[in-house]
């Protein structure tokens, strides 16, 4: 019995994890707002989000900025990793937008993506090609796709 109860709780700790390590937010965004004496959870799940997906063949280097021009600290999302939430909740609201940038871990530079996008966007990096003609290593390029809920 005491085996399961470990394993149980091994298994919950990793989940929990990596849950964590796929949420990404404001660098203020646990601060109180010393204007509002009660607090919202910095964090809601599926409320004030971005999403981004890597469904490429290579890794994709995201950053950006906040409308307040705070810097996201920047983050990888490895080939066909689990989808990344970037939270715009913070100083006791949910803000509308931001400048999020992607560009391929290859050449960190070069940003197939960078634009203003809005809460409830889904960023998805997917091959250029994506209906499968692209077998040669010249044709492994990537795009962005955006989609908004």
């Amino acid at each position: 019995m005491k085996l399961k109860s470990f394993l149980f709780a091994v298994c919950f700790g990793l989940f929990g994890h990596a849950v964590a390590a796929n949420q990404h937010m404001h660098p203020n965004a646990n601060e109180v707002n010393n204007k509002n004496v009660t607090s919202k959870p910095s964090m809601l799940p599926g409320y004030c989000e971005i999403e981004v997906r890597n469904s490429s063949y290579e890794a994709v280097f995201v950053d950006g900025f906040f409308d307040d021009r705070a810097y996201l600290q920047p983050f990888v999302i490895p080939v066909n990793d689990d989808s990344h939430f970037i939270s715009l909740y913070y100083r006791g609201s949910c803000h509308y937008s931001m400048q999020l940038r992607v560009a391929p871990v290859s050449s960190p530079y070069y940003f197939i993506y960078d634009q203003w996008t809005r809460v409830g966007s889904t960023v998805h990096i997917v091959p250029y090609l994506a209906n499968g003609l692209n077998k040669s290593d010249n044709d492994k390029k990537i795009k962005v796709e955006v989609t908004t809920k």
